[in-house]
């Protein structure tokens, strides 16, 4: 009899020494798992005609497996659009800048020109701020810039910044 398993139970275990033992009786591995932590989670709505860009990038490691996501929000606070993507082997800064880049391309292939960009990465937004994004993706970000009329910067803690182009 061979056996091979691995699962994850849904529900509440309490690691009581009875629940330990049926998972031994059944040969079944088991770890210790964090407990989910509910963060509650709030925006200020954009104005009228400008579009919400939510974005964020992680990686398991620093570096590591990572990926990126983004969040599209209208003047109403409405869904409008979501992506997200693997990224293959990066860091979290990096992931951070693909997803805000990501985000903007986006808003101008659907023709959405007055953008507020959101991310908990505050190095990120400080470097978008300061124009010092990386080589790579230099020219990606240039040619976004010649088609936005406005962009302004959010750090997730609601501190905003705010840049406009001619």
């Amino acid at each position: 009899m061979a056996h091979d398993c691995e699962c994850r139970m849904k529900g509440t275990m309490w690691g009581s020494d009875y629940e330990l033992l049926i998972l031994q009786y059944f040969l079944i591995q088991h770890r210790k798992m964090k407990q989910p932590k509910i963060i509650e989670l709030f925006f200020y709505l954009p104005n009228n005609e400008e579009i919400l860009l939510c974005c964020d990038g992680a990686s398991r490691d620093n570096p590591d497996i990572a990926g990126y996501g983004f969040v599209v929000r209208n003047q109403y606070g409405d869904f409008v659009f979501a992506e997200s993507g693997g990224l293959g082997v990066t860091t979290n800064y990096v992931a951070a800048f693909i997803a805000s880049v990501r985000a903007l391309e986006w808003a101008i292939k659907h023709q959405k020109y007055k953008i507020i960009l959101q991310s908990d990465s505050k190095a990120c937004i400080h470097s978008l701020m300061q124009q010092k994004i990386p080589w790579f993706l230099l020219a990606r970000w240039q040619r976004m810039q010649d088609n936005v009329l406005s962009i302004s910067y959010r750090h997730a803690c609601m501190l905003m910044f705010s840049h406009f182009f001619g």
